[in-house]
């Protein structure tokens, strides 16, 4: 009987995936707009995985793929239209916009709605990307770089300009970033490798990886209810300064630790006075120093 039941359970189970197999309305766009030193690309993005990288080019490429996932192929192709793709020039600023908007008394989309876009720059120009429910991946461009993402997981790679995130629950990882970084977050993983400049992060509720080399600039973290990892030379020629209110710090035997109290562990390695600082600064967060 059990055997007849499970049976008739994965009968049943097959022929729902059957019937919710998706069905997926695609449109597809390709631009290419003029671009002079001095101008802004300006992107975006709803639902939107976006990637900007850099090309041998006088102009900016972009190449979109707008869709809509749904069981019924009507309603995919109805949805779709849904989908506003907007690219314009004002001033020195290029604008890349996706959203999805409804004339008057059309009902909201019921597919599952995404877009996927290319954008191919000249290496040296600013950047400013909003993303929310998406993904953005940016690499080797060396002009400034403003990030805003809500639920928005940023991958940043061999970036040398300046740095500007604000993001709220979404991760950031970054990779061999030669400008100075500015991280606003809440409810954000964070981990950079190959800190190359000075870099300020200020985070609500998040875990942090860091990896400060010699090179790296000066280093101040502010965490609240943010547990830090902090990756270090085993010979490190910072000095670093450690202060985790309310919870731990875990460095290694050349630190001194003894300013710690209960309450307010510290841990400090002072090198020279011209020395670049490391700081980090915990409430509620602990600290960990790995060579």
């Amino acid at each position: 009987m059990k055997s007849l039941l499970l049976f008739i359970l994965l009968c049943a189970v097959g022929n729902l995936a059957a019937q919710t197999t998706l069905q997926v309305a695609t449109r597809n766009i390709r631009k290419t707009i003029a671009w002079k030193p001095g101008y802004e690309l300006v992107i975006n993005g709803e639902k939107a995985e976006v990637q900007v990288a850099p090309a041998d080019t006088t102009a900016v490429i972009v190449t979109a793929e707008l869709s809509a996932k749904h069981p019924s192929l009507d309603t995919a192709s109805n949805d779709l239209d849904a989908w506003q793709f907007v690219v314009s020039t004002v001033g020195k600023k290029i604008y890349i916009r996706a959203y999805i908007g409804l004339p008057n008394g059309k009902k909201f989309p019921v597919s599952n709605m995404k877009v996927k876009i290319t954008v191919l720059v000249p290496k040296t120009c600013p950047v400013n990307l909003s993303n929310k429910f998406g993904k953005a991946w940016l690499e080797q461009l060396e002009g400034p770089i403003a990030l805003t993402g809500e639920f928005c997981s940023f991958q940043l790679v061999g970036l040398r300009g300046n740095v500007n995130i604000n993001s709220q629950y979404g991760n950031i990882d970054g990779r061999q970033l030669g400008g100075k970084i500015d991280i606003q977050s809440k409810r954000t993983d964070i981990q950079l490798d190959g800190i190359r400049a000075d870099c300020t992060i200020h985070s609500e509720y998040g875990q942090m990886v860091l990896n400060a080399p010699d090179m790296a600039g000066n280093l101040l973290v502010v965490g609240n209810r943010s547990d830090v990892t902090l990756e270090v030379p085993v010979a490190a020629t910072h000095n670093i300064s450690l202060h985790a209110a309310y919870s731990a710090v875990d460095a290694p035997s050349e630190f001194d630790t003894s300013a710690s109290t209960v309450d307010n562990p510290r841990a400090i390695l002072h090198r020279t006075a011209d020395a670049p600082t490391i700081t980090v600064e915990t409430t509620f967060g602990k600290i960990i120093v790995k060579h």
